[in-house]
């Protein structure tokens, strides 16, 4: 039973940490005003809105530092974090 949830929530820890990494190269894509249909963009402004679930507490409490957005690598650090104790706990 807990290696069950254990790989629920590592699952879990995986798809968010995913959703970050595309926010994050999608923002550098839109920096650099690439060309993309329609469709990419719609769904590049449904990852950062998901994403910014996540990130938006994060930066709350830490500002850009000269332009520079760091929630994602401390979100990232965090869920490392998270994802360590959780696994000593349930497995």
């Amino acid at each position: 039973m807990n290696y069950a949830l254990a790989k629920l929530v590592g699952f879990l820890l995986d798809a968010i940490m995913v959703l970050i990494l595309l926010d994050v190269i999608g923002s550098w894509v839109l920096m650099m005003r690439v060309r993309l249909p329609d469709w990419a963009y719609t769904l590049l402004q449904t990852v950062h809105r998901a994403a910014d679930f996540f990130l938006g507490p994060i930066r709350r409490f830490i500002p850009s530092i000269g332009g520079l957005d760091i929630s994602p690598i401390i979100f990232l650090v965090i869920l490392n974090i998270v994802r360590g104790a959780v696994a000593s706990l349930l497995l």
